[in-house]
């Protein structure tokens, strides 16, 4: 079939780029090239084809716009005068392409471009494929590998400050789709009658720049800002000073394992097989750096289905403890939940209570054994006393500093009302949280703790969410609500009558 004139179709540009391509593709060179010369040649030629293609469909799209007699804004404000002819760059996976169109303007009021809202152009010069493919990238590696990945996946190069820039409005909307999933019709049904729904939570230090630390931070790191005396001594990684808690929970279904206290903490000759455990069903991930309070998302009021909650929490000391969190939320949804502290939790403590009491590794080990077993049986109360009794005789003796002995009963007394672990054991409850242990070393330590990173609290808090949503399963869906959250607050809310995004 013959092709009409060039100078006669609108995507004469692209016609003669094919041709160009097809042309060079049977010359001699390229019949005698590798298969690598080949394929570098098809991918970067077939790039721009493509990039011309678009450029060719905007512009038979500005050479077909309708002038419309009048468009009024949201501000009331008519505006009559139509002035053709404004361009617009726009930065896709393809290349740089520029869109055409009549801008409706009027005096003292913003010009309005109806055309865009037709396209749903983002705010920013990046299109959203392009930011979809961005977010990816800088939710899995630093910026600076990010950028560079990006300029040698699709030829455009972005900058690391508006990589983040993209990260931060990607992720504007994401509490509110959650909330929306909440709030739908039918949400949270599927698990059987008698699962579990665990809600198990923990937090973790983020380096911050000096601006987003909180007031006390900021406060002693200023303290400290005057030169130091030399010292061989290397610094310490755990109290820096320049670390905000991020907050995780996961929220999972699972189904009730019985167990009982005599199966932990047991020396073993041989290994033996492991009892049937917890495997949770479809976590959900929530996380924050902006509130403390971390169970925003999580609201088991919602849950159609009669479950048994039952969160874990591992306590600290930077933010409001978790086991106080939960028992808010129960006040307003009516659900009675059951908490329980994190055995590892207090496993380490019973590790700094032994180091004070026994300096010998063996006996050390067998101390932590018979205290473990013991609190595992409910007896905890009784532990207290033990560790009381031995560290009145050891002061009794003379002079000497047990810190790790004094925390020990100090944390044990006070979660003493959390640390029903035969009740747990028996109804099947989980009672260690290595769920939310591993979620913390993904989420938070894999990324936002990479050798250098320093971060500012609405970068971090926009990285943390991507990667939540993107591990969740949630980020297609998420991506489409988040389209159309766009489009309703860069288009729509701009115009009187509704500019609805193309099917």
């Amino acid at each position: 079939m013959r092709r009409p004139s060039l100078e006669a179709q609108p995507f004469a540009a692209t016609y003669t780029r094919l041709d160009e391509m097809v042309g060079h593709l049977s010359g001699p060179v390229m019949m005698s090239c590798t298969a690598e010369a080949l394929e570098d040649y098809v991918t970067t030629e077939g790039r721009e084809l493509l990039r011309r293609m678009m450029q060719d469909q905007l512009d038979s799209r500005a050479a077909t716009e309708v002038r419309l007699p009048r468009v009024t804004g949201s501000d009331q404000v008519v505006r009559c005068w139509a002035e053709p002819g404004h361009r617009r760059l726009m930065v896709s996976a393809l290349g740089r392409v520029e869109t055409t169109r009549i801008a409706y303007r009027a005096l003292k009021a913003g010009n309005l471009h109806p055309a865009d809202a037709v396209l749903s152009l983002p705010a920013q010069a990046y299109t959203r494929p392009l930011q979809r493919h961005a977010v990816h990238e800088a939710a899995s590696g630093s910026l600076r590998q990010a950028a560079l990945n990006l300029e040698r996946t699709t030829g455009q190069r972005i900058g690391t400050r508006q990589l983040m820039e993209i990260c931060e409005g990607a992720a504007a909307d994401i509490p509110d789709f959650y909330q929306a999933q909440l709030d739908a019709p039918g949400a949270g049904q599927g698990p059987d009658v008698g699962d579990l729904l665990v809600l198990t939570c923990d937090a973790t230090g983020v380096n911050m720049i000096e601006k987003d630390l909180r007031e006390p931070v900021r406060a002693a790191a200023a303290a400290r800002s005057g030169p130091q005396p030399p010292s061989a001594q290397l610094s310490s990684r755990t109290r820096t000073g320049k670390r905000r808690m991020a907050t995780v929970t996961a929220v999972y279904d699972a189904v009730p394992a019985g167990r009982r206290a005599a199966r932990h903490r047991r020396p073993a000759p041989q290994p033996r097989a492991r009892p049937p455990g917890h495997r949770p069903r479809g976590p959900r991930l929530p996380g924050a750096l902006h509130h403390p309070d971390g169970h925003r998302h999580v609201r088991p009021g919602h849950r159609p289905r009669p479950r048994t909650p039952a969160p874990l929490g591992r306590p600290g000391r930077r933010s409001e403890p978790p086991t106080r969190l939960p028992a808010k939320r129960s006040r307003h949804t009516r659900v009675k939940i059951d908490i329980v502290v994190d055995f590892i939790h207090v496993l380490e403590y019973l590790w700094k209570a032994a180091e004070d009491l026994h300096p010998a590794g063996p006996a050390r080990a067998a101390c932590v054994d018979a205290l473990a077993r013991t609190v595992l049986q409910g007896h905890s109360a009784r532990v207290v006393a033990d560790l009381r009794a031995q560290a009145r005789t050891r002061r009794h003796d003379g002079p000497a500093q047990l810190p790790g002995l004094d925390r020990a009963i100090a944390y044990i007394e006070a979660k003493e009302p959390f640390l029903a672990y035969r009740i747990a054991l028996t109804m099947g409850w989980p009672i260690a949280s290595g769920v939310i242990e591993g979620c913390c070393r993904y989420l938070i330590k894999d990324r936002l703790d990479i050798t250098g990173a320093r971060w500012s609290l609405t970068g971090a808090e926009a990285v943390l969410l991507l990667r939540a949503v993107i591990d969740n399963g949630d980020f297609d869906a998420y991506w489409h609500f988040h389209a159309q959250r766009a489009h309703q607050r860069d288009h729509t809310s701009h115009y009187q009558h509704e500019y609805a995004t193309a099917a």
